[in-house]
């Protein structure tokens, strides 16, 4: 039976942290662009899945199998996620030397993640407020149609759905990371000097940031046209 545990050099109590950590610590010496074996490389890259997977690592704790991977339906959208966050660092044109792309890539999902979660939980007050204030408009006429609630109910809608469309992608964004958890970066040129490489990175980020924010921007032109 292979030990998936001693390929990766972890304890079998590793966290999922630890047991990322020691595949990349490998992956770096063990890539077949760096010299090794494209088998040996293949199970390493097997024991990370395995074991960063919390049904599948139970299982090979209980039996000693390893269960193949499911396909999994956030796949495409996931898929997309990391297409648009690569392309914002491929059209940066920033220098990448020495920079940990996998990481720049994690980082940027992570930052989108945390705005669209921001966002649900504006939202979700917003629904709070509609619903006090839709009990609280009457019409003095009786009988007489209430125009204001329906337009607060409107609004009590569009916030819900708000709030799906953020889950999805925020469920999408996060299997994003989970596949970017099976890949790495590969750069065989010199090192750049650390304090260089913060400052690349950081200015990487930053660029990266503005190109999201850029897009938000000219999605929302046609919606802002539409309702001119």
């Amino acid at each position: 039976m292979i030990d998936l545990y001693r390929l990766l050099g972890i304890k079998r109590g590793a966290t999922k942290a630890e047991v990322r950590k020691a595949y990349r610590r490998k992956a770096k010496v063990s890539h077949p662009d760096k010299g090794g074996s494209a088998e040996a490389f293949s199970a390493l890259t097997m024991a990370h899945e395995v074991l960063s997977d919390t049904g599948r690592r139970e299982k090979y704790d209980t039996t000693g199998e390893i269960e193949q991977a499911k396909p999994n339906n956030f796949d495409g959208s996931a898929v997309e996620v990391i297409a648009q966050k690569l392309g914002l660092i491929i059209h940066a044109e920033s220098e990448l030397t020495g920079l940990d792309i996998g990481e720049l890539i994690e980082q940027a999902i992570r930052d989108d993640i945390a705005r669209r979660q921001a966002s649900i939980a504006e939202q979700a007050r917003a629904i709070e407020r509609a619903a006090k204030l839709r009990a609280r408009v009457k019409r003095k006429a009786e009988g007489a149609d209430n125009m204001l609630a329906r337009v607060i109910d409107w609004h009590e809608r569009s916030s819900k759905e708000h709030i799906k469309k953020n889950e999805e992608a925020v469920s999408s964004m996060e299997r994003a990371l989970e596949i970017l958890d099976g890949y790495l970066f590969i750069d065989d040129r010199p090192p750049v000097e650390p304090d260089s490489e913060d400052q690349m990175a950081a200015a990487l980020r930053d660029t990266i940031a503005t190109l999201d924010e850029l897009a938000a921007i000219l999605a929302a032109r046609p919606k802002e046209a539409a309702v001119g």
